[in-house]
């Protein structure tokens, strides 16, 4: 921030980065460490030299660096410098790490608004909302931000964003462009005159904090939001740093259009309307010569533009390599060679970032791209089997979502779990995207070898297909998907190797186990056995493995049948469902599997199995057996064809299968299938919602914490366990604020992942050990259960265990 003298929506209020900062430490092109700033002696010399470079060009610098720009000029901070004589910090804040390298910063702290108010004003184009801006500006506004539908239609679809369009009205009374205006102090009188104004097509004061942070959510998360639309032509970077003095935004757009239009081009306009800064993005194909020759004409006309406008070119993110061409059209040759004289005193031998603010090398800002005319990464070196349906229909369009923002690199939330406890981006939802393209951009060795590269290895082994990402990234860019295709391209390349084809066929396992459970069982605790298991499928001696039942779920089921002791079908007023009995349930669990069964019918619906069917096939998914997946699909679509009826899921992985993954596999009537899907919670909550008398529930004796699965987290709102648990009459329920539980299915098992599996759970494990005694605990993922067990003392429950045992009749 402080080498950018970065800035954003609040700079009427707070003015830049450099405006806070007392003194800095430095390391000085020479390797010297020491403290510039107001009154600090240290180079005093260069000082001296930079004063008299100054003394030379103060008229220009006055004239050029005038007063109506209130975030910053491209290159050094002449202008703040002459304000502040003497204090480098006006200098070096802003020089892009081209004068010294900051090692630590000295700041002032303002106070937090007393109070702040956030109206939002909706208008029918851009224009109107330019307008209202410039006659907005006297109600003395701490930020007026614009947001153009571009940008708002990016959140159609997107559970984090479905608050703020429901707030926003967005599907109801559509609109092109909305001004998001936050007061701080006087807030209901500047609020009233707000609403005064009665401009755009309606105007919605925000009640709470909670609508406020909703929007302002919305707002923040732009560029990700952007990046994120599907296709290859994508909201481009390049001209989105210009300011104009604020009461020229009209003009400065309708100039932009006049730009655009003949080139056959549309942009997002988004930002800092109330410093007259816009991150204007033209939607442009990088990989398409034609394109780039568009962006290349634009550029120079904006570049044009803002000097008539006498804008800065470079007003918060700064110069960069990409915008150095423009640097002496935009300052003149003679500021431009002032700069050049502080950079050669500070930095005499060029070793301090070279190549940033000064045209001196190769760089221009339609070449060196990443991306591309004839980019290597359109033509892969296998062919990608799934569909990558939700938006970008394509393995490569997915992984250019990725823009490189770091919202994976966060604390809070589930993504990206293995980041989160080794902070190495290499196991980032953008490190591992950006290792897949250097390995298929053959920058990481021969693209002939690329599944087998070590680098990519490391950053596909260590991802547990958490679906975070998928929810979690703006850009929903989807990691889970990306790795089960090159794990499929590889083992179609290279063979499956023994443990993928064991682990992989969870259901394999339990039926040879289930048919001699007492030995099956006693074999787990043989320590010769794990040794084997551990020397020729990795699985850690360390890790316990859940043991099998006495009797399968399903043949009980069927038992229970013919034995006369399941109800009448007469009784089943609310129709037929099948109960998917996953792996799990079915030869491990299956007093879970008992457990949906009883609230089910209780509830009154006729309850059956399906006959004859497949595994849901989400191990052999999540380690890249694309084709055996595929076809555990098509046998299960094939075979619930035969019925409408609702399937509910006591798994939320094998649902996310049936949801999602069956789509992305091809699966002829997945669609449908998902249209049936239904998660056991969501399936008993959605009934209670409507007919909170469905059920008769006893009071609880105890409260209850849940912790939410990361799928049911990527696939719904978990909220929504917290309100089914809190049906229980007197139920003080607690919805954990928890990330992944490291599991993962076979991933927590195996001995080399065995450790990170573990650190990665240790925040839930924390968690689980504080709650109050006496707490039920509920995990419904069959996995996140064997990690709360190993970790801990607890006994976590399903959420059909918690209600079962608060049935009246239980």
């Amino acid at each position: 921030m402080i080498g950018n003298n970065s800035s954003g929506a609040h700079v009427p209020i707070y003015g830049t980065t450099i405006d806070h900062v007392r003194t800095l430490e430095v390391v000085c092109a020479s390797g010297d460490v020491l403290e510039v700033g107001k009154d600090q002696p240290g180079l005093a010399d260069e000082r001296r030299a930079i004063d008299a470079v100054l003394a030379e060009v103060e008229d220009t610098v006055r004239s050029r660096f005038h007063d109506g720009i209130i975030k910053r000029w491209p290159g050094y901070g002449l202008d703040r410098y002459l304000k502040r004589p003497g204090d480098l910090t006006q200098l070096l804040g802003g020089s892009e790490g081209t004068l010294a390298g900051i090692f630590s910063a000295e700041l002032d702290l303002v106070p937090l608004p007393g109070e702040r108010g956030t109206g939002l004003l909706f208008f029918a184009s851009v224009e109107e909302a330019m307008q209202a801006t410039v006659e907005l500006l006297d109600l003395g506004a701490a930020a007026i931000e614009h947001i153009d539908d571009v940008l708002f239609d990016q959140t159609r679809g997107q559970r984090a964003f479905q608050f703020a369009r429901d707030l926003l009205e967005l599907d109801g009374k559509p609109c092109k462009s909305i001004l998001l205006i936050e007061f701080y102090g006087d807030v209901e009188d500047k609020l009233r005159a707000l609403e005064a104004k009665k401009f755009g097509l309606r105007c919605h004061i925000c009640k709470d904090n909670a609508e406020m942070d909703a929007v302002w959510g919305l707002r923040k998360s732009g560029l990700s939001l952007l990046t994120g639309c599907a296709g290859d032509a994508k909201p481009t970077a390049g001209i989105e740093d210009v300011a104009v003095p604020p009461a020229k935004l009209p003009e400065y757009v309708r100039g932009l259009r006049g730009l655009m239009e003949p080139l056959g081009l549309e942009a997002s306009y988004y930002g800092h309307a109330a410093s007259g800064l816009l991150h204007v993005r033209p939607v442009v194909d990088l990989h398409d010569a034609g394109d780039i020759a568009k962006f290349r004409k634009l550029a120079e006309g904006v570049s044009a533009l803002t000097l008539e406008f006498k804008g800065s070119l470079s007003a918060e993110h700064g110069v960069g390599i990409a915008r150095s061409e423009f640097m002496e059209e935009q300052i003149g040759t003679e500021l431009l060679g002032a700069m050049r004289r502080i950079k050669d005193i500070l930095d005499p031998k060029g070793v301090m970032n070279p190549g940033k603010i000064f045209p001196d090398g190769p760089y221009r800002i339609d070449a060196n791209l990443r991306q591309g005319a004839g980019s290597k990464m359109k033509v892969l070196p296998f062919e990608p089997l799934l569909a990558f349906a939700a938006k970008d229909h394509s393995f490569i369009g997915n992984l250019e979502q990725c823009n490189g923002c770091g919202g994976c690199r966060k604390d809070a939330a589930t993504m990206c779990p293995t980041y989160r406890v080794t902070g190495d981006d290499l196991m980032s939802t953008r490190g591992r995207a950006n290792t897949i393209r250097a390995v298929i951009e053959g920058r990481l060795g021969a693209r002939e070898t690329l599944l087998e590269s070590p680098e990519l290895e490391a950053a596909l082994s260590n991802c547990l297909a958490c679906k975070a990402c998928t929810s979690e990234c703006p850009s929903n860019v989807n990691m889970t998907l990306l790795k089960a295709e090159l794990l499929h391209a590889r083992w179609q390349r290279h063979g499956v190797p023994l443990h993928v084809r064991v682990l992989s066929r969870v259901d394999l396992l339990g039926v040879l186990a289930s048919m001699a459970p007492s030995l099956a069982n006693a074999s787990l605790g043989w320590p010769w056995l794990r040794r084997l298991l551990e020397r020729h499928l990795g699985l850690s001696r360390k890790r316990p493995l859940p043991p099998y039942a006495e009797e399968r779920f399903d043949h009980w089921f069927r038992r229970r049948i013919r034995a006369g002791h399941a109800p009448s079908p007469s009784r089943a007023t609310r129709g037929r469902v099948f109960l998917w009995d996953d792996c799990f349930v079915r030869h491990n669990e299956p007093e879970i599997g008992k457990a949906g069964l009883r609230v089910l019918e209780a509830a009154g619906y006729e309850v059956a199995l399906l006959e004859h069917r497949a595994c849901c096939g989400r191990p052999a998914f999540s380690m890249g057996r694309l084709d055996v997946a595929a076809d555990f699909g098509r046998m299960n679509a094939a075979r619930l064809a035969e019925s409408d009826a609702p399937i509910v899921f006591l798994e939320p992985s094998c649902y996310a299968m049936f949801k999602e993954d069956y789509i992305e596999l091809k699966v002829g009537g997945a669609d449908a299938l998902a249209a049936r899907s239904h998660l056991f919670e969501h399936f008993v909550g959605d009934l209670l919602d409507t007919e909170p008398d469905a059920l008769a529930l006893r009071s609880a004796e105890h409260g209850t914490a849940i912790h939410a699965h990361c799928h049911t987290k990527a696939l719904s709102d978990p909220a929504r366990l917290s309100t089914l648990a809190g049906r229980i009459p007197d139920n003080e329920v607690t919805l954990l604020d928890t990330g992944c539980c490291g599991m993962a299915g076979a991933f927590g098992a195996m001995e080399d992942k065995y450790e990170l599996s573990v650190a990665v759970g240790a925040e839930l494990a924390d968690l689980v050990d504080a709650l109050a005694p006496g707490t039920r605990l509920v995990a419904s993922g069959t996995s996140c259960r064997h990690q709360i067990g190993h970790l801990t003392d607890a006994e976590p429950l399903h959420m059909a265990e918690l209600l079962a045992e608060a049935l009246t009749d239980a």
